[in-house]
Formats: structure tokens, C-alpha cells, sequence
């Protein structure tokens, strides 16, 4: 789940949280005030029966309780109403059938099993008493009255608080998007430095921790690219520097093999041997140091020029022909028709062929080598293809990396290697517009498939044709 969803969850869940919370109090506090209103009601009512009694006690006379009873019970929650004089005799009683009734303050129940709440209140006249008035309330509908009023009012404060709900997922909404954006681009950036490009710096600017965060990381890529920079002109200088004598040592050695000094003896020329096999060695590490530095660079720019494919494969297993019946192995080309012209850089791509089939020569005891030339959905395909020890799954992504070295089983014999190989494979092919795929099952053996373009976009890729 992105930051986005995830803020915007939980601040809605904060604010339904708060919005039930809110109505829960209101409903509590409704319910507490409307029971009020009813038991003021009920006593105001109650009390106007008794001053209604007091006068009509004054004019001798009924009519005006009458008046009362008869308005009074006109309201649905009024059960009845009575006036009992000071002998305890049932004087005014609406209705009738209630006469027998005990008319006492209390909870009681009605003779059809209705509950009732009864308020009572002695009257005086004169300094003497002339009566008692009571009023009987259904509690059935009392309640009901009550929580009708209590569910309109509440339902007032449900809509306002949805309407409240969906203001603050909206505004988390955006508030969350605002928070992520610059969290988005900072994650980008770090995406765009595990993959080796730091030309671009990431924009954010704020004044708060984010922006913080956002300058430090800016910081970061600007001291990486100081080192990276310092590391290339370290690697071009040595391989420079260890180029020159190379070269002469070399040199010497294949002079003094030949005979240019005198004639050798048994361990004499075992020992030129051995320093020209050093030799070769050290001019292939410093070439392929050399090599990576110019891709990382950007410094590897293809002369793209029609060839024949086929004769390349051939001309690069040709070197390896020798080595491939010492060890036992069957190094084949394979090459299809291809329907017009390849156009490819001659040198990257020999040297891709060249460290190809000489990493599958490093890890294959047995078996075959194949590369096979083909064409596929207008891409010209180049794959290598061997029986060897394979590479464990968990490393497919990590093969590519400069100075990776896979370590093999106890069993398998020891192979020299620097790592930069199949990094040399994967930048020379991403230079010429390709891309490589690694198929592995250890144990089987390695598929490496490279697709380039049939005709590459020199404007873009390279000069050439």
C-alpha cells in the first residue's frame, strides 16, 4: 500500500473515529437533555392543574378543571388525568374507567397493562387543603416521543458529521499527495543511482524535513559523483600506466621465445612461457578495467558499420578452438538466414562474443558451447549457450555487476577471473541500443540472449553508416 493510500486511510479512520465518538456523546447528552424537557414538561403541566384547581375552588365551581382535564388529555402521552378531593373521593377523573384507580405518585400499571408514570400534588386553598391533582403518563410513549426526537436531532449531527468525514478525507487526500510527491521523486532519485545515472538532482523544495531529507540525498549524489569521477580518472591512469610496460614485457618475452637473445634453455623458455601467460593476463585485466571505465563514462559510442555475423562468430570461436578439444568440449556456431544487411560496431560486439564464450569455457567441464545467430521480430539475436555448472537463481541479478564472482562448489577446480566480464557484456550491448538476458539452471547449464536492433539509430547510438 503507497504512502498515499495509507495516509489517507488513516486519517479518514481518525476522523470516523472521532465523528462516532462525537456522536455518541451527542446522543448521551441529547438523551439526557430531552428527558429533562419532558420531566419540566410534566411538572409545569402538573402544576398548572393544581393552580387551575385552586381558582375553580375560589369560583365554586368545575368548569375550569374540566376545561383542563378535557385539554390535557388531548396529548397521546397523557394516560389520564384526576382530581380527587380532601375526603380521597374521585371527584374529576378523565377517563371514567379509572376511578377506582390508585392515583399516588409512583410507576404503576393501568388495568389493560400499560405502564405509567404518576405525578401527584396536593392543592390548598385558604390555608387548607382541597384536594389532590395527578396525572398519569403512558412510559411507552413517553420513551417514544423521546427517542423520535432524539433520533432527528442526532440525525442532524450524522449529517454534519459525514459532511465533516468526507472534508477531511478530502483534505488528507491531498494532504497525502503533497507529502508523497517529494518522497515519490527522492524514491526515484535513489532508483536512478542504483542504477548507476546521477546526471540529475532531485527538485524538491520545501523547508521542512522532507526538503532536509531531499538536500541531503542531492548532497549524497554530488559526493558520489566526485568519487566516481576520481575512480575513473584512477582507473584510466593505471590502466595507462600498466598498459606501456605491459606491452614491452610483453614484447620481450615473444622476442627472447623466438630466439632474438641467444638460444633458451628447457627451463628458460618454461619460464618466458609463463611470464607471456602472465603477460596476457594482466593486458586482458587492464583492457577490460580500461573498457569499464569508458562505459561508465559514456565513452563507448558504437561505429555502427554493415559485417556478416556468421564470420564474426566464426573468426572469435576460431580462438578458442584449440583450448575447447584440450578440454573435451564441442564449440559450435549455429547462424540463420537473415532476410538483409546486419548493422552492428564490429569491436563491441566481438569483444561481447569474446567474453562470452570465454566465461563459458571457464565454467563448463563437459559437454558443448554454442552460439547461435538468429533473427527474431525485426531484433538480431545473438545467444551463447553452454553446459556448464550453471548459476544459482539468487544470483541472476547480481552477475552483471562489476566484480561479482559467483563462488562455485567445493568440487569444481579453481578458475582466475577479475568480474568484469558479463559487465563489460551488459554495457557494451546497453551502448549499441541492446539488451541481455541471463537463463541459468545450475547443474544444466547458462543461455545468455543479447537482441540489438537490426538497423540502430546512429543519430542517437552511435556514428556510422
Amino acid at each position: 500500500m503507497n504512502l498515499t493510500r495509507r495516509f489517507s486511510l488513516t486519517h479518514g479512520f481518525i476522523a470516523l473515529l472521532a465523528v462516532l465518538v462525537t456522536l455518541g456523546v451527542m446522543f448521551g447528552a441529547a438523551r439526557l437533555l430531552f428527558w429533562n424537557e419532558v420531566h419540566e414538561s410534566q411538572n409545569r403541566q402538573l402544576g398548572d392543574f393544581a393552580l387551575q384547581s385552586r381558582e375553580s375552588f375560589f369560583g365554586n365551581e368545575d368548569v375550569g378543571n374540566c376545561n383542563f382535564i378535557r385539554q390535557a388529555v388531548k396529548d397521546e402521552t397523557v394516560a389520564f388525568v384526576s382530581f380527587v378531593d380532601a375526603q380521597k373521593k374521585p371527584r374529576l377523573v378523565l377517563p371514567g374507567t379509572l376511578r377506582n384507580f390508585d392515583f399516588s405518585s409512583g410507576g404503576k400499571n393501568l388495568p389493560d397493562g400499560r405502564p405509567v408514570s404518576v405525578l401527584s400534588r396536593v392543592v390548598q386553598a385558604g390555608g387548607r387543603e382541597i384536594g389532590t391533582v395527578a396525572i398519569g403518563y403512558d412510559t411507552r410513549k413517553v420513551e417514544a416521543k423521546v427517542w423520535d426526537q432524539m433520533v432527528r436531532w442526532v440525525g442532524l449531527g450524522a449529517m454534519g458529521g459525514a459532511s465533516a468525514l468526507l472534508v477531511a478525507l478530502v483534505v488528507s487526500f491531498f494532504l497525502a499527495r503533497q507529502l508523497a510527491r517529494p518522497l515519490r521523486r527522492i524514491r526515484d532519485g535513489t532508483e536512478q543511482v542504483r542504477l548507476g545515472k546521477r546526471d540529475k538532482l532531485v527538485d524538491v523544495d520545501r523547508s521542512d524535513e522532507i526538503g532536509d531529507l531531499a538536500r541531503d540525498f542531492n548532497e549524497m549524489v554530488a559526493k558520489l559523483n566526485e568519487l566516481e569521477a576520481m575512480k575513473r580518472d584512477f582507473v584510466a591512469g593505471v590502466t595507462h600506466d600498466f598498459g606501456t610496460p605491459l606491452h614491452a614485457i610483453k614484447t620481450a618475452s615473444e622476442l627472447m621465445q623466438n630466439g632474438m637473445a641467444g638460444p633458451l634453455s628447457e627451463a628458460q623458455a618454461e619460464y618466458l612461457l609463463m611470464i607471456s601467460n602472465s603477460t596476457i593476463q594482466l593486458t586482458s585485466f587492464v583492457n577490460n578495467l580500461l573498457t569499464t571505465a569508458q562505459i561508465e563514462a559514456a565513452k563507448s559510442v558504437p561505429f555502427y558499420e554493415p559485417l556478416d555475423p556468421k564470420a564474426l562468430a566464426m573468426e572469435v570461436a576460431g580462438l578458442y578452438h584449440a583450448q575447447a578439444r584440450k578440454q573435451g568440449l564441442e564449440l559450435t556456431v549455429l547462424c540463420e538466414t537473415f532476410s538483409g544487411p546486419i548493422v552492428s560496431d564490429v569491436i563491441m560486439l566481438r569483444q561481447i562474443l569474446t567474453n562470452l564464450v570465454s566465461n563459458a569455457m571457464k565454467y563448463t567441464l563437459k559437454g558443448s558451447i554454442t552460439i547461435l545467430l538468429s533473427q527474431k521480430e525485426g531484433a538480431f539475436v545473438v545467444q551463447v549457450r553452454d553446459t556448464g555448472v550453471g548459476i544459482d537463481p539468487k544470483f541472476k541479478d547480481l552477475v552483471f555487476d562489476k566484480f561479482f564472482r559467483i563462488h562455485q562448489p567445493k568440487d569444481f577446480p579453481p578458475r582466475d577471473g577479475s568480474g568484469l566480464g558479463l559487465s563489460i557484456v551488459k554495457g557494451l550491448a546497453e551502448a549499441m541500443g541492446g539488451s541481455v538476458k541471463l537463463e541459468s539452471q545450475l547443474g544444466v547449464g547458462t543461455t545468455i540472449t543479447l537482441r540489438f536492433p537490426l538497423r540502430p539509430d546512429e543519430s542517437t547510438n552511435g556514428r556510422g553508416v
